[in-house]
């Protein structure tokens, strides 16, 4: 049975999720700082290609970042009330 790369359970898509990365934003900012500086000893070490790697996992991070600070002002944004008509 072909199923174009999409593991199939019980005839389910299985929905893949990370449980392991937290929504945290201050989490969030220390990972991709982790990664920045793990990028910068691999250039500094000559390796161009784990160099990139780490600052492509740093970009992926600032992503869900920027995802996760649009959802929480998203949501602080208080919903205008209707206007009441006076009668």
């Amino acid at each position: 049975m072909q199923n174009n790369g999409i593991h199939n359970m019980d005839g389910h898509r299985n929905n893949f999720l990370r449980t392991n990365v937290s929504k945290n934003p201050h989490n969030l900012e220390r990972v991709i700082e982790k990664y920045k500086n793990l990028a910068k000893e691999a250039l500094g070490s000559g390796d161009k290609v784990l160099h990139e790697n780490y600052l492509q996992h740093s970009d992926h991070y600032a992503r869900i970042l920027s995802e996760v600070n649009q959802k929480n002002t998203s949501s602080e944004t208080p919903k205008p009330e209707p206007s009441k008509l006076s009668e």
